[in-house]
């Protein structure tokens, strides 16, 4: 514990004015992402049914497994990081506020058909409201929330992607860890879902009807204050000189490379469908207060910092691949045991395991991106991660998720998930060890050779990417 404390307190002290601004991009992008996402969720549960957001899942996976892919080689081609950050980070706090004049216009379609002038139980409609909202035609809630939808995954999946390949290139610069620099990120899941949950519980009593609008309002508040800490970081990267078809071929002939992929797809399936399914969970099944669910949010991301914290040192001792292979393997037996919890208390001990599970596994990836990348294809790489885990992986999780959902009902649905990420980190490890140990070996003395000679190039310095980003102090 004492050294977990003082890897927390070397993340902070002495304090780099440039990973300053870092640690608070993190906290703002991941408090506005913790602050509307399970709301969102279950608003859109309440206005479509299971099939229809498969749908949405399916269309969100494509658009959100080429984006990052794109979106990294386009950053990485042209050098403006900051510029695209800034653009996908707006409109990524914006994009999701017409859901609450959807939920609006769904109700009084809902109240409509049943010759009923009340929403859900609460007061009478405003005739201001009435004209608003039910402007919109029935027909048309469900086009509208899917490109809504899309568009969110689009701008969310780009900030991230390139949030994290400017975390590594500016951790690189500073020789700091890239860990710890992200663990800011999960301080805001401490604070934000458990303020979100009390605020919207207490306005909701006060009204008389649950009302998420506090929520998605504080979400477009931090990111109102995240776009100028942006401008001012200063992110210097190498330019891609290769075509995206180079690029591709590239990442496609490092094999151990591509089963990694493959295997963070399935990272990214369990914690996408558990992020966006945990708030439906909890408040279909277990009938629970937000109040709960916040505190077991906040419990995940006390969990999260610990996690990465001490990143550095898990990944070094038991590399990259048992690393991903432990997070497979605490998703089976926590997914196993949403299928027969009950007490939603037991959320508390559940959550509070997502650092090692979820957050590790991510970061994980991306340290691997830093060792595997060759020269000028930082984010090219960690677009094709993001593409793997939060694009194709949390698409699979989701849009599969809800369809087993309308079949088995979620409590199956977890317990199918447990068993397949179970099975997945068994065969991981033994094809690893088998095969694939030795390819990484040869792939990176190659690796470390290039990185070498470009960096030589560019300032004389012969010290490689992955020796870079090591855990010092400030």
């Amino acid at each position: 514990m004492e050294t977990v404390f003082c890897r927390m307190k070397s993340a902070i002290f002495p304090i780099n004015p440039e990973l300053l601004k870092l640690k608070i991009s993190y906290f703002l992008v991941y408090a506005c992402l913790y602050s509307s996402m399970p709301y969102i969720s279950i608003i859109v549960t309440h206005i479509i049914n299971y099939q229809q957001l498969s749908i949405i899942f399916m269309c969100a996976t494509a658009v959100s497994t080429l984006g990052p892919i794109v979106t990294g080689f386009v950053a990485d081609k042209l050098g403006i990081y900051k510029a695209i950050i800034i653009c996908a980070g707006f409109l990524t706090g914006f994009i999701h506020l017409p859901l609450l004049w959807l939920e609006s216009a769904h109700k009084i379609h809902v109240a409509e058909l049943n010759e009923t002038i009340q929403l859900a139980g609460g007061p009478a409609l405003t005739s201001v409201v009435s004209s608003t909202a039910a402007a919109v035609p029935s027909e048309y809630i469900f086009p509208i929330l899917l490109l809504i939808r899309i568009l969110g995954f689009l701008f969310l999946d780009a900030t991230l992607t390139l949030l994290d390949a400017a975390g590594l290139a500016i951790s690189k610069k500073h020789g700091a860890d890239f860990g710890q620099q992200k663990m800011a990120g999960s301080l805001s899941a401490i604070i934000v879902p458990l303020t979100c949950g009390l605020l919207i519980d207490a306005i909701s009593e006060k009204l008389g009807y649950t009302d998420y609008s506090i929520a998605f309002y504080i979400s477009a508040g931090f990111v109102v204050i995240l776009m100028p800490i942006i401008y001012r970081l200063e992110i210097d990267v190498q330019k891609n000189k290769q075509s995206i078809i180079s690029t591709a071929k590239s990442v496609i002939g490092m094999i151990d490379v591509d089963v990694f992929l493959f295997v963070e797809i399935f990272v990214g399936a369990c914690m996408g469908f558990h992020l966006t399914f945990l708030s439906v969970y909890v408040d279909a099944e277990l009938i629970a207060p937000k109040t709960i669910y916040g505190l077991a949010t906040s419990c995940n991301g006390i969990s999260a910092v610990i996690s990465l914290s001490v990143a550095k040192p898990i990944i070094d001792r038991l590399g990259e691949a048992n690393t991903v292979a432990l997070g497979l393997a605490l998703y089976s037996i926590r997914f196993a045991v949403f299928y027969f919890l009950q007490n939603p208390w037991i959320l508390i001990a559940t959550e509070s395991l997502e650092g090692f599970s979820g957050f590790l596994g991510i970061v994980t990836g991306s340290y691997y991106c830093a060792a595997a990348a060759p020269p000028g294809m930082l984010a090219s790489l960690n677009g094709i991660f993001s593409a793997a885990a939060f694009g194709l992986g949390r698409g699979i999780g989701t849009s599969v998720g809800s369809l087993l959902i309308s079949s088995y009902g979620i409590r199956s649905t977890y317990l199918l998930l447990s068993m397949v990420a179970g099975s997945v980190a068994i065969l991981y490890l033994v094809v690893y060890h088998l095969v694939l140990k030795k390819l990484e070996h040869k792939r990176l003395m190659l690796t470390r050779s290039e990185q070498g000679e470009a960096t030589a190039q560019a300032n004389g310095d012969s010290s490689t990417l992955k020796d870079d980003i090591q855990v010092t102090p400030l």
